[in-house]
Formats: C-alpha cells, structure tokens, sequence
C-alpha cells in the first residue's frame, strides 16, 4: 500500500485518553506556575481588585502559548504519516548535528551551559528540539536490523550505525556542556535497543564500554557540574549552592505537610522565592508545598498513567519502526519525570532537567508535544501497515 502523506479518514484512531492526560498535567502545572510567580500573599487581599494585582500573568500567558503551539503541533504530526519522512531522515539528521554545532559558537551561556539561541528575550534550545529527530533517526535505523532478523539483534556490530548516530549529537551537547540532556539522549538509545531484542552479551559489552568511559567523562565535566555529583554524596559538602537549593526545595516539601498550604498561602516558601528556580526545574517541590503529600501523589499517578499509556500505544503499533519511536518517547518521558523529582527529593543529583508539561518553558514543552503528536500518530496508522 501507498503511503499517503495526509488521511483524514485516520482521525477515528485518534488516542484522546492520552491527550486528556497530557491537559491534566499541564492544568496542574500551569496553576503551580501561577501560584509560585505570584507576589507574596498576606491575607489580607479582601477584594477580586487586591487579590489580581498581586498575581504575574506573564508566565502563564507564554505557557499558555507554548501549549497552544504543542496542541497544533501534535495535530499536525498526526495528519502526516511517519513513513513519508522516511527518505528525509538523512537531512533532518544533518539538521541536528548543524544546530548543535551552531550554538556552540554563537549559541548564549544560560545556567552554565552554552545550548540557547536568544531570539529577544526568549530562548531556544536545540538539544531538547533534537530529541525529536534522534528519537527518528534510531527507531528507523534499529528497525532496519530488527526486520532483517527475526533473533534481534545479537552482534555488537548490527548496532555500530545506530551508535554511530547518536554519539555524535551526545558529544555535542557534553561540549555545551549539559550532561543532563545528553544522558536523555543515552537513555532514549539504551530503550530502544533493548526493545528491539538486543542480547544481553551485547547489552553487557555496551556497559563495560560505558564504564570504560566515566573515568573520562569525570575528567572532562566543569568543576561546579564536578561539585553537584559531591553534594549529592554528601548534602553539607562546601556548603555549595546545589546542596542549599536541594535543602531549601526538601524544606519547601516538609512544610507542605499531608494536605499542603493551599494556592496563595501567606508565608509559602515557594512564593516568598526561597526555592530557586520554583517555577522551572524546582517546581515539584512548589506544588508538595501547595497541594501537600497527597496532592503530589496525584500528579504522580498522571504521569504513571501518562506512561502506561505510552508503553500500550507501542504495544499496538503495526511495525518495529513505529514501536521504536513510541519507546524513544516513553523513554525520554520516565527519565525525566525520575529525574526532576528525585532531585527536588535529594534522592538524584541536580541537573537542568523539567518536569515534562509542569515546569515552565518554550523548549521543552512544545518537544514533549511533538513527541507524543508523533507517537499519536503512530498509533492512529496502528491497522494499515503490514511491512514497513
């Protein structure tokens, strides 16, 4: 059968459970964004006058049109078929690579980390947009192996190409350097590969290279990067900056107790800015310390939910192409969510990572729509394929 770039026909396969779980979570994200930004409350705001003037709309306003953006983007992934960009992969490939090197010379230094373009006052970043592509480029290059043999893959070399592909772009963003984002990447490519019946001879082989590498990536991160990896080991280590933010946030969480604060509690921790960073990295602890233990409970379970729901769309997906891309998605999603939460617990090291459709941000929000826009679309091509 003929691939058809657009089949309107297809619309009746659309996932809306997944959808609605991805609203969810960014209502909840998006009235945290609003509670935190907000002015410190005293009480004593009586009337509607009081209570608005006190709120900064600006932040939610930009999520707001992120989000609008990622909804017309997911829409738009679902109309095209995923086996026409098959012969333009290449490029896009290239694309990435481009981008990544663009910004290591001209691209702006944010927390750190040389990965922004600034159009204005706003920024870009290319590593989280080429999640998308390398995410593609590995679910079609892993296919390819996988449906030339029906044991997997049982040869080191089977996986050299698709090493190949997503070294690069890792190394790249370890230049910015940004090893959060570039362990995306790793994880995005371990999943897949073990999804696609790697053997674990192969699977050991490929750790024993990873471990043979740390001592240089030790080596090669900067001493304040060096510096978080020890206050995590020991919290009171120097006094350092990210073991007061990962205090302040756990200090932010106990005080939200089982119920939490409520949204524009006088005296929240969150709101006075005693979290760093409360609406973008930090915000989990934000919302413990506003809807409490059970509230973050909840928004834990969407996100299991979220994930489940992912893991059952690759499930149904026709050929090994379209389950690698779903997996990529998953993988990038779990990682994350681990990730942000663990540090805002203490229980991972800090890195830049946000909480996917909760913590603000252009960048990050509209790839995390995009991915699941590609793996709705995916799912709603579920019956036509029989061969890739």
């Amino acid at each position: 059968m003929r691939s058809k770039l657009i089949n309107k026909g297809l619309w009746r396969n659309f996932d809306w459970t997944t959808l609605i779980l991805i609203c969810l979570i960014f209502a909840v994200g998006l009235i945290t964004i609003i509670n935190v930004t907000a002015s410190p409350f005293t009480g004593e705001e009586t009337t509607p006058a009081q209570f608005f003037s006190k709120l900064n709309l600006s932040f939610a306003i930009w999520q707001l049109v992120f989000f609008g953006v990622g909804l017309v983007m997911i829409f738009i992934c679902g109309l095209i078929d995923y086996h026409v960009l098959v012969p333009y992969i290449k490029w896009m490939y290239l694309v990435c690579i481009a981008l990544l090197v663009a910004v290591l010379f001209f691209g702006s230094r944010q927390r750190g980390t040389t990965g922004w373009f600034m159009i204005g006052n706003r920024g870009f970043q290319p590593g989280e947009v080429c999640k998308i592509i390398i995410i593609f480029v590995l679910a079609r290059t892993v296919s390819r192996q996988t449906e030339a043999s029906k044991e997997g893959i049982t040869d080191l070399k089977q996986l050299m190409p698709s090493l190949i592909l997503v070294a690069i772009p890792t190394l790249l963003i370890m230049r910015q350097p940004d090893y959060g984002t570039a362990f995306v990447y790793i994880v995005i490519y371990l999943a897949i590969i073990f999804v696609a019946r790697t053997s674990w001879r192969v699977l050991m082989m490929l750790l024993l290279m990873a471990g043979i590498l740390v001592p240089i990536v030790w080596f090669s991160m900067e001493d304040w990067q060096r510096l978080r990896i020890f206050t995590f080991l020991d919290p009171n280590y120097e006094n350092s900056d990210a073991g007061l933010q990962v205090a302040q946030a756990q200090m932010a969480i106990g005080s939200g107790g089982i119920w939490g604060k409520g949204l524009f509690a006088p005296g929240s921790l969150s709101q006075l800015g005693y979290v760093p960073e409360q609406h973008n990295d930090m915000i989990f602890s934000a919302a413990i310390e506003t809807y409490g233990f059970v509230g973050g409970i909840v928004i834990l379970i969407l996100y299991v939910l979220l994930i489940i729901r992912t893991f059952m769309l690759a499930m149904r997906a026709k050929d090994d192409f379209g389950t690698f891309i779903i997996i990529g998605v998953a993988a990038m999603m779990i990682f994350h969510v681990l990730e942000n939460v663990g540090m805002n617990l203490g229980l991972l090291p800090v890195t830049g990572i946000p909480l996917p459709f909760f913590s603000y941000g252009g960048s990050n929000l509209v790839t995390n729509m995009i991915a699941y826009g590609m793996a709705l679309s995916v799912d709603m091509r579920r019956g036509r394929w029989k061969t890739l």
